[in-house]
């Protein structure tokens, strides 16, 4: 781990603050370095605790997993954040929200030290991991901060930004957009300070149309729907990256397929997904035939379906496919059925 003094006395002004900050950081160097580890980073006025733990299958493609513990100037006054920085799932988690209560599955409090923090992020990969195809929960952990400071500098793997117009009664306003396939963010800088204005799940993005040089969004909120208009720096660029994100293809590429994805229009994914971890817990408890047929069909199901709506999802259910054909075991099923 870095100098920490070199960061406490830029970012800290407190003596208390200073005490703490310290104590806790020097307990940081006690942590097991093989499973975590620590590098600092100064961002504004901020600190930031990049946290680097070994990669978990399957999440991040055998990448290691970073975390950042992020430290605001006026911290243990006000509370630490939890950001996670790589790609883990699809939608994505390096989107910029704040899971501390899921990973402490509490508040915090000032008497919950840093150290106890990073060592609770393995179960919380573990959490992820066993929710990892179910998308509604997955865009229910962590929270969004309204009207307060964001940090637009974290380093997160998964997100664009788009400075860009809103048009709001027919007046012009500077903002930034920031891209993800698990939500959107519009943000605006306030006093030089960047400010978090609203946020709404890509997937409630039901439409996405081009005019002129403006885009205009409908949106789907319960029953209603809601247009915004936004005008891009980059009109062209701007089409491409939100339609890449909400759909996983390209303006051009959607309209090739618009026949194909018909054929699923009323497909059940979330149900086909369930089933897929319904067969893989069944098998890991007793090798059999039909489990294994069905869930052999469920792959190829999966990946025809992710295909189809240009998904990078299809080739997660690829490897899971050649990875179980892989398997002696399996095989040695397979060949008694020949």
């Amino acid at each position: 781990m870095d100098n920490p003094d070199n960061y406490i006395v830029n970012i800290f002004k407190n003596e208390i603050q200073i005490k703490r900050i310290r104590k806790e950081l020097k307990q940081l160097e006690v942590l097991d370095s093989k499973e975590f580890k620590i590098n600092l980073k100064q961002l504004s006025n901020n600190l930031q605790i990049i946290v680097e733990m070994q990669p978990v299958v399957p999440l991040n493609q055998g990448k290691p997993i970073k975390f950042c513990l992020y430290l605001d100037n006026k911290f243990p006054f006000v509370f630490p954040r939890v950001h996670l920085l790589s790609h883990l799932t699809k939608p994505t988690f390096a989107d910029g929200r704040d899971y501390i209560e899921d990973v402490l599955h509490q508040q915090w409090s000032p008497s919950i030290l840093l150290n106890e923090i990073i060592q609770k992020f393995p179960k919380f990969l573990d959490q992820v991991r066993h929710y990892k195809d179910d998308r509604d929960h997955l865009l229910s952990l962590g929270k969004y901060n309204l009207d307060q400071e964001y940090e637009g500098s974290l380093g997160l793997e998964d997100v664009e930004y788009f400075q860009c117009k809103e048009i709001l009664s027919g007046r012009s306003y500077q903002k930034i957009l920031q891209l993800s396939n698990s939500y959107i963010l519009i943000l605006e800088y306030q006093n030089k300070v960047l400010i978090l204005q609203s946020f709404q799940p890509t997937k409630d993005l039901v439409k996405v149309e081009k005019i002129e040089n403006s885009a205009q969004l409908t949106w789907r909120s319960d029953d209603n729907f809601r247009l915004q208009t936004v005008t891009p720096s980059n009109i062209d660029q701007f089409m491409d990256s939100i339609l890449l994100y909400k759909t996983g293809a390209s303006g051009k590429k959607i309209q090739e397929e618009e026949v194909t994805l018909q054929k699923f229009e009323n497909f059940q994914i979330q149900k086909l997904l369930d089933s897929v971890s319904y067969y893989e817990k069944n098998l890991e408890q007793e090798l059999n035939p039909q489990t294994l047929n069905s869930l052999m069909d469920s792959y190829q199901q999966a990946i025809e379906y992710f295909s189809a709506v240009s998904d990078e999802d299809f080739k997660e259910y690829v490897m899971r496919l050649q990875n179980l054909l892989g398997r002696e075991d399996v095989q040695k099923i397979l060949s008694n059925k020949l």
